[in-house]
């Protein structure tokens, strides 16, 4: 039931960005400790933007690594799971924080 919730916060706030236009496409981020099957916001989609501007968009999902942010400079930059030791890319110190991968972010909608 979360899903639900979820979509209809990103499809009002689609139609918000949307200005009056159909809305044709719509690119979600989804961290990289997110829970949220995209098959369930594809589902809920369908049935919560019937008869309005969001109705038929294809949703085009982008699973991204988490991010740190630097307690020094306050830089924020993604996880490189590939790396074996972690540092600011800006002002290459160690005092990160994770930052919470869980969500699914709005990145941008296209309109007609």
């Amino acid at each position: 039931m979360h899903e639900f919730t979820l979509t209809k916060n990103i499809l009002d706030r689609a139609l918000e960005n949307a200005h009056s236009k159909r809305i044709i496409r719509v690119h979600l981020l989804i961290g990289s400790f997110s829970t949220e099957r995209e098959e369930s916001i594809q589902f809920y989609w369908k049935d919560l933007a019937k008869g309005s501007l969001g109705e038929g968009a294809e949703l085009h999902f982008e699973h991204v690594n988490a991010e740190m942010k630097c307690l020094d400079c306050s830089g924020v930059s993604f996880l490189d799971e590939n790396e074996e030791t972690y540092t600011c890319k800006y002002c290459y110190t160690a005092h990160l924080q994770l930052l919470p991968g869980e969500d699914v972010k709005l990145a941008s909608i296209e309109v007609e």
